[in-house]
């Protein structure tokens, strides 16, 4: 609890009045909470710090006048004193009528006790509410403006009248302010929403391209800027230069503490390198390019961000190439970052992975299951051949298994001291830019006193700068003095300081920036503390606090250093998942909506004004972690980009940010319904599985909507099929499937029991497909689910086409095909004329094929549907092959090419390369054969029972060993073919193999394939 009420009294002459103060005010009516020292620390506590401490995080203080506390030695006026530190509000009351009040507060009003103690307990009861009004804010406000007059009448130098003149302006233009709202109440308010609204518009603006766009060898912000007076280090710079210069490392770690300086000085080394040389007057040195992610800034650290942005670093047809190649679903992390690496020969390319610490686990110092494709990037990058990429990792915990994968070709750097003297003196000299902060001139003693109690830590350092900003009253000695600086804990104290020092829009400000997470713009910040700070503005807070040191700024978004965030956070009471329901707001705002159409007014804002005109009580808008993550998802949920601009994954990043925090605040649910709108169509569709894969995971075994607990776990079935791993894609589809019958829903039964056969088609276990196809058939026409009865009979149709059934096939395929053209299901249409047309394949009228295959492309390329323009433009070759037209056929599957269809694309290059060297044109054959190794490889890497894979590398292998003449492939043939034989022997499959094996050893003219055609299905 941090909104209580502090009572300072003396125990001397005011303990039973304060036991009965504390008792009144807490039970009521209304409850008000307080703090007393009696009442709430318990024996063996520490008193001195639970007083200081509760006074840093409590509401106001109740100062109880009597003779003993007013007097100058009275442990009183040390918690008043700490009270205006911490620019708390300060009530006092008098108990005893020849009590004066102290000169420092003398501006203050008090509530007179003297009387009656009803009467004076309902004064206060009315003063303390109508302290968190406008007015009482506005009060607060002048009274500390008085405080600071009276101080500058009495400064005892410049640098103190400098400090005391910069607050009074301060303080002007915040009471300018705060008289506006209060004055035109409604001018404010709408002042407020007119600001977030021009926010949230930007927000949802695609980036605009410019003409004659400059490509740059250095992208994204770097994640801190050092200023020219961090220095030092000059070791570990060079440390970090001698790495880039060594070609047979390729990962450095930089591990330290938080606020060390890794980032600092890491993000300083690589600004000299931008101008082409190592700073502190070092060796020149080129860079071809600099990516810059970081886990605090915008552009974070994962797989789609590192593979796109070092791709930016490229021509556009190899950027485009490698963007195929990351779409693939079947393509696995290892096979694209062999790709991405192979791109980058020669040079140096420099990757920073900055507060790595995010993505690995704190007990286990791995890299988290989540990041699991993170942790496959970087240890291809450690497995591939010698390649230009130089990553620079900055973590305070080293990813303890990664750092086993070829140590060889790792640099772990430990950063665990601070910057030494002079250079930690000079930073703080440099930071009192116009020396108002007393340190420009302070002694070397003072400084190196401050260096050694900060341990040189730059965060530190840098907090220290930000109390004395904060608190015009503190100096440095009086800061060092403080007993709670501990070697192990002085960052987090000196932060706690410095946060409780400023006043309490600017915390709440950080509280709102620490919700968010990562940078966001002050209309989110707006949006966010819109009911709980009238008139609210926090772009010149948010100005103030990059000025303090307390923020950071990245393109027009602001952000906290982790450290800061972590306090920040703690600071907001967690709550509980009734707060999202239970304030106000939240309740009217499921019904704005409805109202705003009825009545055609804008509701939200009429509570907004109802709230700051006090027609609602602010104290039942609760503040906690729970209220704030469900209102921070909303702006997001706001700020999302209309559809007709999603082209990037950065399009939705909104969604993605509401994603996040709907599960922070476990809203899980909601959170699925977010997710419906963007996996299929859109991350699945640009190639992010492993995201996609990543986002369903999350929500495993925490829905409660039946209907999205089995759509989430089907869905997690249908990446892991895309992405060939079977076993996967079988355990998530039957705990949908259980779901489903748990629920009585049919038809999601139907769905599940038809994805789990065509999973088990995947394994080859046909008969076991078979089964599942004939249990969703049925109730598909139990409940008359057309479509899914022409589903389920186009999956039976290819089943027993594999097991050779050749009729039983094709009459399952016509009546597909017949419920398509009458349902008008087009994508049906056009795969099961694909699929007719391989019976006519098989029955040898390769007319009747042809025709098939010319209207599934037809309909296909109306319809978009590059599953089918892939598949029915290979069925095409095959047919044109096999007729003699081999022109043609070329041309045909050069054109299936092109449409990128991972579960076909490795049968697509192998007929490639068949048909070219049956022409006679080696080096195109052998190009296709070895990119159609490549495709099978892919696809074996997720599942090495995909006999399909197997059979199209076997072919591909026979295919290169004609190609150079040798028979050095040929061992690798008979093996793929063997293990798919022992997978499956249906007879359709061996009957497929073994044409194309024919087609393919007419080229044989050495005699090079001898043996391998037994291997392939023969016997």
């Amino acid at each position: 609890m941090s909104n209580y009420n502090f009572i300072s009294y003396s125990s001397v002459d005011a303990l039973d009045f304060a036991l009965q103060l504390y008792d009144s005010l807490l039970t009521g009516p209304p409850s008000i909470p307080v703090w007393l020292d009696k009442r709430e620390i318990k024996p063996g506590q520490d008193w001195d710090k639970q007083i200081v401490e509760s006074i840093r995080i409590c509401e106001s203080l109740i100062f109880v006048m009597t003779h003993d506390s007013v007097e100058d030695e009275s442990v009183c006026k040390l918690e008043w004193t700490w009270a205006l530190k911490y620019k708390k509000a300060i009530v006092p009351i008098l108990l005893q009528p020849e009590a004066e009040m102290p000169f420092r507060l003398g501006s203050r009003q008090y509530i007179d006790f003297t009387g009656d103690f009803d009467t004076g307990l309902a004064q206060l009861r009315l003063h303390l509410r109508w302290l968190a009004s406008p007015e009482g804010v506005l009060q607060s406000l002048k009274d500390r403006l008085e405080d600071d007059n009276r101080d500058l009448r009495r400064a005892r130098d410049l640098d103190q009248e400098a400090r005391i003149k910069n607050e009074i302006a301060l303080l002007k233009k915040q009471i300018e302010d705060q008289q506006f709202i209060i004055d035109d109440p409604e001018g404010a308010v709408k002042r407020v929403e007119e600001s977030i609204t021009r926010g949230i518009e930007r927000e949802r603006q695609p980036e605009r391209p410019v003409s004659g766009v400059t490509h740059t060898n250095f992208i994204n912000n770097p994640p801190a800027i050092a200023p020219t007076y961090f220095q030092d280090r000059y070791v570990e710079t060079k440390l970090i230069g001698d790495f880039l210069h060594n070609d047979a490392q390729c990962l450095m770690t930089i591990v330290g503490r938080a606020g060390i300086g890794k980032t600092a000085m890491v993000c300083r080394l690589l600004k000299s390198l931008e101008g082409g040389q190592l700073p502190d007057n070092g060796k020149e040195m080129h860079i071809d390019g600099i990516v810059y992610l970081s886990m605090t800034g915008s552009r974070q650290v994962t797989v789609p961000n590192l593979y796109a942005d070092l791709s930016r670093l490229l021509s556009d047809d190899v950027a485009k190439r490698l963007d195929d190649i990351y779409k693939n679903p079947k393509t696995s992390t290892e096979s694209k970052m062999q790709a991405l690496m192979g791109a980058f020969p020669a040079g140096r390319v420099i990757l920073l992975l900055d507060n790595f610490e995010d993505l690995i686990d704190h007990e286990t110092r791995k890299i988290t299951s989540a990041s699991a494709d993170m942790d496959e990037a970087l240890r291809a990058l450690l497995n591939l051949p010698p390649h230009a990429v130089k990553v620079i990792m900055t973590t305070r915990l080293a990813p303890r298994d990664l750092m086993l994968i070829h140590p060889e070709r790792q640099f772990r750097l430990e950063l665990e001291k601070g910057l030494e003297s002079p250079y930690a003196e000079n930073i703080l000299r440099e930071m009192d830019a116009d020396g108002t902060l007393g340190l420009k001139s302070a002694s070397d003693e003072l400084l190196s006193e401050a260096r050694e109690r900060t341990l040189g830590n730059p965060r530190a350092l840098e907090a220290l700068i930000a109390i004395l900003s904060a608190d015009r009253d503190t100096t440095l000695p009086e800061i060092l003095s403080d007993q709670r600086l501990l070697p192990e804990n002085v960052v987090e104290v000196l932060i706690g300081e410095a946060f409780s020092r400023l006043d309490s829009t600017a915390q709440m400000v950080m509280e709102a920036l620490a919700i968010y997470g990562h940078p966001v713009t002050p209309s989110a910040i707006d949006y966010l503390l819109y009911l709980h700070l009238s008139g609210v503005d926090s772009a010149p807070v948010l100005k103030r606090l990059v000025n303090m040191h307390f923020v950071r700024k990245e393109a027009g978004r602001y952000y906290m250093h982790p450290v800061d965030r972590e306090y920040a956070l703690s600071r907001v009471p967690d709550g509980d998942e009734s707060d999202r329901d239970e304030t106000i707001f939240t309740r009217f705002s499921l019904l704005h909506r409805g109202v705003d159409y009825l009545l055609g007014v804008d509701s939200a804002s009429v509570l907004r004004r109802l709230v700051n005109m006090l027609f609602v009580r602010k104290d039942e808008l609760v503040f906690t972690q729970f209220s704030l993550l469900h209102r921070g998802a909303d702006y997001f949920k706001e700020a999302r980009m209309s559809r007709e601009n999603w082209k990037t994954i950065d399009d939705i990043s909104a969604h993605i940010a509401e994603f996040d925090l709907r599960c922070a605040g476990q809203e899980y649910d909601t959170a699925a319904v977010v997710l419906r709108e963007i996996d299929f169509d859109y991350l699945l569709l640009w190639g992010h599985y492993r995201v996609m894969a990543e986002l369903h995971e999350r929500l495993q075994g925490k829905l409660s909507d039946p209907r999205l607990k089995s759509w989430s776990a089907g869905n997690l079935g249908n990446v892991y099929h895309s992405m060939g791993d079977y076993q996967k894609a079988i355990e998530y589809h039957g705990r949908a499937l259980a779901i489903a019958k748990e629920n009585s829903n049919r038809q999601s039964e139907g769905i599940y029991l038809g994805n789990l056969g065509n999973a088990y088609l995947g394994l080859g276990q046909v008969q076991t497909a078979i089964d599942y196809y004939e249990q969703a058939l049925e109730i598909a026409r139990e409940i008359g689910d057309r479509g899914g009865e022409g589903n389920q009979l186009g999956y039976l149709g290819n089943a027993y086409h594999i097991l050779g059934q050749v009729q039983t096939a094709k009459e399952y395929h016509e009546q597909a095909l017949e419920i398509a053209k009458e349902i008008g299901d087009r994508s049906l249409e056009a795969s099961e004329l694909v699929d007719t047309g391989y019976i006519f394949l098989d029955i040898g009228e390769l007319n009747n094929a042809e025709k098939l295959y010319n209207q599934a492309i037809a309909i296909a390329d109306e319809i978009e549907d590059v599953h089918s323009q892939n598949r029915a433009r290979w069925g095409l070759a095959l047919s044109q092959f096999l007729s003699g037209d081999l022109k043609n056929a070329r041309s045909t599957t050069e054109s299936a090419r092109r449409y990128d269809y991972p579960l076909n694309n490795h049968n697509v290059l192998a007929l490639m390369g068949v048909i070219a060297l049956r022409q006679g044109d080696r080096a195109p054959a052998l190009e296709a054969f070895e990119a159609a190794v490549e495709a099978s490889d892919i696809l074996l890497g997720h599942s090495d029972t995909n006999y399909d894979a197997l059979d199209a590398k076997g072919l591909a292998l026979c295919g290169l060993a004609l190609c150079e003449g040798k028979n050095n492939y040929v061992e690798d043939a008979i093996h793929a073919y063997t293990k798919g034989r022992s997978i499956t022997r249906a007879s359709g499959i061996v009957g497929h193999v073994l044409g194309l094996f024919d087609e393919l050893a007419r080229a044989d003219t050495q005699g090079l394939l001898a043996g391998v055609r037994e291997a392939a299905g023969e016997k």
